[in-house]
C-alpha cells in the first residue's frame, strides 16, 4: 500500500489515499497523440520501465500476482479511499478469474473503506458481483491500444460501451477517468450513470498539454446538468477549481 496523501502537503494521485497493487502489470499498451505530434506512453508504464525496474522485472507487460499483498487493506483501520490497480488493470482480459474474485473478496471484507477501480476492458465487470464498497470506474480511451491506433468512431463506440455496462451494473459509485480530457467526449456523456468524473490535462514526462477550453467547457455542461461531481487533476489549469467528490460517498478519507 503506498499513502498518497500526506497533511504536510505531499500528493501523488490527489483523489485517492493510498494505492493497492494485489496485480501489477499491463497489456493494453495505451499511447495518447500529443498536440505537437509526439506521443505519451501510460504514467505506469513510465514508472515500471524508468522507477520501478526491480518490481517489473520481466516488464511491465508480464502480468503479476502478489497474493502477500492481498491482506494490506484490512491492516489500514481508518475508512479511506483506496485506488485498486493503479498499477495494471484488475479487468484485463490477462489476468485469471480466480484472482480478480479473491481481491475482491477482500474489498468485501474492507468493507469501512472505499477501493476506487479502473478498467478500460468494461465488459468483464459483468462478470462478477461486485461489492458495494467498490466505485467501478472506467477510462477514457487513449489514441492507440494494443499496438493500434483508435479511429474517433472506434473511441466512440467504446465511450458508448462503457457507458451502457456501468448502467446495468448495481454499483454504488459509477466514475470515469478522463485523462487526458483529449477529445470532445461531452456528447457521449449524455444521459450517462456517471455519479463522478476526475479530468485532467495531457503529460508526456514533466510537460502538460491542456485540453482544448470548449472541450471542457462543453463536458462541464453535461455533467453539470446530471448533477454529476468533477475532480479536477492538479494538471489542469481552470479557474473555478473542483475537487468533488460523489454525493454517496460517506466515508472520510484518511489524510483529510
Amino acid at each position: 500500500m503506498n499513502k498518497q496523501r500526506s497533511k504536510t502537503g505531499g500528493r501523488g494521485i490527489e483523489w485517492t489515499d493510498y494505492t493497492w497493487n494485489p496485480v501489477q502489470g499491463c497489456q493494453h499498451h495505451c499511447r495518447w497523440d500529443m498536440p505537437d505530434g509526439s506521443t505519451a506512453e501510460c504514467y505506469a508504464e513510465t514508472i515500471a520501465n524508468r522507477v520501478a525496474q526491480a518490481a517489473y522485472s520481466q516488464g511491465f507487460e508480464h502480468h503479476y500476482w502478489n497474493p502477500h499483498k492481498l491482506q494490506e487493506p484490512l491492516k489500514i483501520k481508518q475508512p479511506s479511499r483506496i485506488f485498486l490497480d493503479s498499477m495494471s488493470d484488475l479487468m484485463g482480459n490477462w489476468v485469471p478469474h480466480e484472482e480478480i474474485q479473491q481481491v475482491l473478496d477482500v474489498c468485501t471484507q474492507a468493507y469501512w473503506h472505499s477501493f476506487q477501480l479502473l478498467t478500460k476492458n468494461a465488459p468483464r465487470l459483468l462478470q462478477f458481483s461486485i461489492p458495494s464498497n467498490v466505485w467501478v470506474g472506467v477510462s477514457a480511451p487513449p489514441s492507440q491500444m494494443f499496438g493500434r491506433m483508435l479511429t474517433l468512431h472506434q473511441q466512440s463506440r467504446m465511450v458508448r460501451r462503457q457507458m451502457d455496462i456501468l448502467a446495468q451494473l448495481n454499483v454504488s459509485v459509477r466514475w470515469m477517468s478522463i485523462e487526458p480530457l483529449s477529445f470532445n467526449i461531452a456528447p457521449l456523456l449524455v444521459d450517462s450513470p456517471l455519479e463522478w468524473a476526475v479530468i485532467g490535462a495531457a503529460a508526456r514526462g514533466a510537460k502538460t498539454y491542456q485540453p482544448e477550453a470548449q472541450w471542457v467547457e462543453n463536458v462541464l455542461r453535461v455533467l453539470d446538468d446530471q448533477h454529476t461531481a468533477v475532480f479536477f487533476k492538479g494538471n489542469l489549469k481552470w479557474t473555478n477549481w473542483r475537487e468533488e467528490f460523489p454525493d454517496s460517498f460517506k466515508g472520510s478519507a484518511a489524510a483529510d
